[in-house]
């Protein structure tokens, strides 16, 4: 049975991630960008999908792995011998310039892919800030490193819930995989499960593609995307 009180979530900082993360987020009080977690390769940390005329096309940050197997997501550097940001600024006019909104968001990814960014945690989190007021998204968020959170998967998110002070956890549905159902009820915690029924909107090229970053949402829908991306509260279940 779910407590009463403010419902936080968390989730590894993405680069311009898809829909489902930012529903995720407006449908929490609180939300947590976990920093001090390992960086994991082929993630969503340093990469995005976005939709061509040919079909799907990746856009990934190039970073520096090598011999940093261990390395925490705020210290991951981006390899900048690699212009990346050329590359993926030009993809978003080649592909999204006759899109009804790109204009009125063009000057931020202008500026964006200008700057010479050295760890991939600041430029994420920069594009994640900018993206959460287009969608006027209004979660209070926080980085999992200002606290000094308890070791361990399921006793990090309880602890997070006590300093937030707040009563349920919303988890994804993969967190029924991992995380100790009974450590959240002895805390007095209650854990709501999120499914994300995908809305669909107005898109270029074609038939509708699913799943692309949320900056095909905000070019094609401009100051209508969070409200069409509040749609998919209606999936939350208990």
């Amino acid at each position: 049975m779910m407590n009463n009180g403010p419902v936080y979530s968390a989730h590894q900082l993405h680069y311009l991630p898809w829909l489902a993360y930012f529903f995720k987020i407006q449908a929490a009080d609180k939300f947590v960008f976990a920093d001090d977690v390992q960086y994991k390769s082929h993630n969503f940390i340093n990469r995005a999908q976005i939709k061509t005329a040919g079909g799907k096309q990746w856009l990934t940050i190039p970073v520096l792995t090598k011999g940093k197997q261990a390395q925490l997501i705020r210290d991951v550097r981006i390899n900048t011998e690699i212009n990346w940001r050329r590359k993926h600024w030009k993809s978003l006019i080649v592909n999204y310039k006759t899109a009804p909104w790109f204009e009125k968001y063009a000057d931020f990814f202008a500026e964006f892919y200008a700057k010479n960014w050295t760890f991939l945690f600041d430029a994420n989190f920069a594009a994640m800030k900018f993206l959460l007021e287009a969608l006027s998204i209004k979660t209070n968020y926080f980085l999992s490193s200002e606290f000094d959170l308890e070791p361990g998967r399921t006793e990090r998110i309880i602890d997070m819930g006590l300093r937030l002070q707040c009563r349920t956890y919303l988890s994804g549905p993969s967190g029924k995989k991992y995380m100790d159902l009974g450590l959240f009820e002895k805390n007095r915690i209650g854990v709501e499960y999120l499914q994300f029924q995908h809305p669909q909107y107005s898109q270029q090229f074609g038939v509708f593609q699913p799943a692309m970053s949320v900056i095909d949402l905000l070019f094609n829908e401009g100051p209508n995307a969070g409200e069409i991306l509040a749609k998919g509260k209606e999936t939350m279940r208990q």
